[in-house]
């Protein structure tokens, strides 16, 4: 059987396919899969940046970390939302019509690739992102384009799926992440690649450890937070 896991010097290219095929399930399926759990998970990441002015949300996709920031009362600034795919762009710009404007609040939409962010540097007072560093090529290179691009005391929050700590966690977790997860998923797309990439990618991604000692690049320092046991972790980091 051939690999979910495409070559390094193709896997930009397979991810930009993979969200644009299934970008019009791409919201439901998170929402059953994770049992609703992805919205709490987004909420609490981006809770440090509700006091930010101008936040950059990276591989945005569909704007659900957008959607959460936007949503707190007390945040007031502008988000740029970035992603190499243009439908989940659209569908982002569709989500946020209606909380985006207000308050002084502000949305900008901006295709670009996280390797290769295309702003000046030291603008941002905040940088987001959810469930997308197992799909960057380099956790070392994405983080230079961060401390970049940050301006000094900006902090970043980035959410994704991770490995739990405890044996018998664990092994729940794995039987529902890698056998129930790919059988759901075929209730809601034909694009059965995809959702064996899903798995596939998270067995392959960095410890938390691991993954926050790639991610402390440059002025670029911080933790992370496990969430219910690991299943999820937030890595927390602010540029010195």
């Amino acid at each position: 059987m051939e690999s979910p896991i495409p070559p390094k010097s193709t896997k930009k290219q397979f991810i930009v396919r993979m969200f644009e095929d299934i970008s019009d399930r791409y919201d439901l399926l998170n929402r059953v899969i994770s049992f609703g759990l992805d919205g709490v998970f987004r909420r609490r990441a981006v809770r440090p940046h509700r006091g930010d002015s101008l936040v950059l949300d990276i591989c945005a996709g569909t704007g659900d970390m957008a959607k959460e920031l936007l949503g707190a009362r007390d945040f007031t600034g502008t988000v740029v939302l970035t992603d190499l795919s243009p439908r989940m762009l659209r569908i982002a710009i569709d989500k946020l019509k209606g909380i985006e404007s207000g308050n002084g609040r502000a949305v900008f939409y901006v295709i670009a690739d996280a390797d290769h962010l295309p702003f000046k540097p030291a603008v941002f007072d905040g940088a987001i992102s959810g469930f997308s560093l197992r799909n960057l090529s380099r956790l070392e290179s994405f983080a230079l384009e961060l401390d970049s691009v940050l301006r000094s005391g900006g902090k970043v929050s980035l959410l994704d799926v991770a490995h739990p700590r405890r044996k018998i966690y664990a092994r729940l977790f794995y039987i529902y992440f890698y056998k129930i997860i790919p059988l759901l998923s075929r209730l809601f797309t034909r694009k059965k690649y995809a959702y064996r990439y899903l798995p596939a990618s998270l067995r392959i991604f960095y410890s938390q450890p691991e993954a926050l000692r790639r991610l402390s690049q440059g002025g670029l320092e911080g933790g992370y937070e496990d969430l219910l046991g690991g299943i999820a972790a937030i890595y927390r980091l602010t540029k010195r």
